[in-house]
């Protein structure tokens, strides 16, 4: 029997390649075993992601295909027909090499939190071949839900979602074939590396930030804001060090580009720095987030190394993730704060909040740790499961 991993893509998001080792460390199989399609090889395996899992390169985009799509596009006008024409070229190679004695192991974290995607495509495709699959490690909620979402939901072997409030929603849907773990990456290890320069010059706060809580790529929106109130109050009145956190470096989506407009923006301050992500992997990552007084993180596998380490931390949410993850160990509502319907100060407030009470935190996140992180490992009992 082998595992398919048709979504992991590739490490440029760092939650990717947490997903991917994490996964391949709870499976406990050899690499050979661990089949992933990526989309960037040179980049997984300078991030080591191929001593976890065998890589494969995903199809790429002759011309005969880029100009049959388009003319497929210009004559069907349905876009979920046009989804699925791309997406059979892409993902139809890599699974008509999975057999009945295989099992797909649908990574992504948040996949269903978005559009009708490969997720639904790659499901659908293996149910006609009856091949069994496994939505791993989800999130999603109510208003995410689509008909044809909801059939797909019902069409995997296995669902292992993340948090409780993912299960709370699915199984008003009847959809009840569901296991709670917590997500992968909590069974990694941080990696010891060089730290910036910053943690020699005084206590860090950690930030990262990403253009969906930020409402684009400027600094314009009512989020934007509430960062600004933020890192006025961290400048002036405390002598913090700032550490922007990159942890999504992908084109439409690089956390460095909402970085470097802060870093500009206060360039007459030298207390502000951005970490060089792209020349860190997860786990490195992961150190350099433990070592800060408290973090604030837009991206949920940023989050994760600071509640795994024991790290303060804020988590930025927009979505049902944040939110359940947060409510499983037990985290105060004050560390939350909704990006999407912000009010004024709440930012800054739960900011202070963690400052007050950082020696609580610690506490609760130590005495809930252990035996959350021990949890993820019994994932695995999913396998049993998936018939």
């Amino acid at each position: 029997m082998k595992y398919y991993f048709p979504l992991h893509l590739n490490g440029g998001n760092r939650g990717c390649e947490a997903i991917a080792k994490g996964t391949a460390l709870i499976l406990k199989e050899k690499k050979e075993n661990l089949i992933g399609l990526c989309t960037d090889m040179k980049l997984d395996c300078r991030l080591k992601i191929d001593d976890y899992v065998t890589l494969q390169p995903m199809r790429k985009k002759s011309m005969p295909f880029r100009i049959g799509n388009r003319i497929y596009k210009n004559t069907v006008h349905d876009e979920w027909k046009q989804k699925t024409f791309a997406y059979h070229y892409e993902y139809a190679p890599f699974l008509s090499q999975m057999n009945k004695d295989d099992i797909m192991i649908s990574t992504g974290g948040d996949m269903m939190c978005y559009n009708e995607n490969q997720t639904v495509f790659t499901v659908e495709y293996l149910y006609k071949h009856g091949i069994r699959s496994i939505l791993w490690g989800c999130s999603i909620g109510e208003r995410n839900l689509t008909p044809r979402k909801l059939q797909a939901l019902k069409q995997f072997s296995h669902i292992y979602a993340r948090e409780t409030l993912t299960q709370e929603v699915l199984a008003n849907h009847n959809i009840n074939n569901v296991s709670v773990f917590p997500d992968p990456a909590f069974v990694l290890e941080p990696v010891p590396c060089k730290l910036p320069v910053c943690f020699s010059q005084g206590e860090v706060i950690g930030i990262n930030l990403s253009n969906y809580v930020m409402g684009g790529f400027d600094l314009n929106s009512a989020f934007a804001k509430e960062v600004d109130c933020l890192i006025k109050y961290i400048l002036q009145s405390t002598d913090y060090q700032i550490l922007l956190i990159p942890h999504v470096l992908w084109e439409g989506q690089d956390d460095r580009i909402i970085s470097n407009l802060i870093k500009e923006k206060y360039d007459s301050h030298n207390r502000i720095s951005i970490l060089d992500s792209d020349n860190l992997n997860y786990c490195q990552i992961r150190y350099i987030i433990s070592k800060c007084y408290c973090f604030i993180g837009a991206r949920t596998h940023a989050v994760i190394s600071a509640y795994s380490t024991c790290t303060p931390a804020i988590a930025i949410g927009y979505s049902i993730k944040s939110k359940g993850i947060a409510k499983d160990i037990g985290m105060p509502e004050e560390t939350l704060v909704d990006s999407i319907n912000i009010s004024n100060g709440k930012l800054l407030d739960a900011f202070l909040y963690a400052k007050r009470n950082a020696s609580n935190l610690k506490k609760l996140l130590s005495t809930e740790m252990a035996e959350y992180r021990m949890k993820a490992w019994d994932a695995f009992n999913i396998i049993d499961l998936a018939k």
